[in-house]
């Protein structure tokens, strides 16, 4: 048999309903942090890399976006790219999305920048810089969010 404490119970259902409040400050910090993230992952994947093959315009990086949604109990963050070539950075030669999401998602805390290499002369290896903004955002939502729970008395 399993004994609730209806008083414990209460309290916590609050504290998440008053941390639901802060639902929109919270996704327009990680909108922010997000797309500073992209920033990072697209310096770590193509513009501090071994220049090669291939001509760099900036476009990509002037290209990169984070959007924040917020509905009466969800936070989204999105993270995107609307250059033309953006799928073929994201995956290269041989990857595909839902194994570099996996990958993303594995990485435990997804702080830093997700790379595997790709650079002006590994040109055709991935460079997730979307994928591994989009394992942050989630992260740092989910983070963002049970701090605030946990900080309302």
């Amino acid at each position: 048999m399993i004994n609730l404490d209806d008083r414990a119970l209460s309290a916590a259902l609050a504290r998440i309903e008053q941390a639901a409040n802060d639902l929109p400050a919270i996704a327009e910090r990680t909108r922010a942090e997000t797309l500073g993230h992209l920033i990072i992952g697209a310096n770590a994947n193509i513009y501090a890399t071994q220049p090669g093959a291939y001509r760099r315009t900036g476009e990509y990086l002037r290209s990169l976006s984070a959007t924040a949604r917020v509905t009466a109990l969800t936070a989204t963050v999105t993270a995107s790219n609307d250059a033309e070539y953006a799928r073929d950075i994201e995956t290269g030669e041989t990857g595909n999305l839902m194994q570099l999401q996996a990958q993303a998602a594995a990485r435990g805390t997804p702080r830093a920048a997700f790379t595997l290499g790709r650079s002006g002369i590994n040109w055709a290896l991935p460079g997730p810089v979307i994928t591994g903004a989009q394992a942050f955002a989630a992260y740092r939502l989910r983070e963002l969010f049970v701090l605030r729970v946990r900080a309302v008395r």
